[in-house]
């Protein structure tokens, strides 16, 4: 009888550890290993300095205020030979003014004679994408007979208008 009880117990604790590896095993599956968050974050981590330096959102930015500051001064160059055919080949006053003299328009349009554009030949003097930038008016040469527009913005270095 001793003996049946005997191997009645071992029969129970080897369910027993059965059933408690079952659990440890079951444990595992049911999330993920902080080693395992960190690769995953990591990885990303890389694809997205990847992307953004691919992307370079700086210099995104400086191509629309470069494709700006083009269509403003061709909107004033447009301007100022519409205003020429208007008044049978005079250019407007003080806009520009003689060789080498520039105009200066201001962010808003101030500090400029060339107020003879608007509204006949422009709805409004363009307001350059920077505060602190300027528009320069200018003959081209010295026969007065093209105008060059630019910027004076460090940025827009080599975009200009002349026509």
């Amino acid at each position: 009888m001793n003996l049946i009880i005997i191997k009645v117990g071992l029969i129970k604790t080897q369910r027993s550890l059965t059933k408690l590896f079952k659990n440890m095993t079951n444990r595992k599956k049911k999330g993920f290993t902080l080693i395992e968050l960190l690769i995953v974050i990591g990885i990303i981590a890389i694809l997205a300095a990847a992307i953004i330096i691919a992307i370079n959102p700086g210099q995104q930015f400086k191509q629309a205020r470069n494709a700006t500051r083009w269509s403003h001064m061709n909107s004033l160059a447009n301007g100022v030979y519409s205003y020429v055919i208007s008044n049978g080949g005079v250019y407007p006053p003080g806009c520009p003014p003689a060789h080498p003299a520039t105009t200066t328009i201001y962010a808003g349009g101030s500090g400029t004679s060339c107020d003879a554009l608007i509204p006949d030949h422009l709805t409004a003097l363009p307001t350059p994408p920077l505060g602190s930038e300027r528009y320069l008016i200018q003959f081209d040469n010295v026969g007065e007979s093209r105008i060059k527009i630019s910027s004076d913005h460090a940025e827009a270095t080599g975009i200009q208008v002349v026509q």
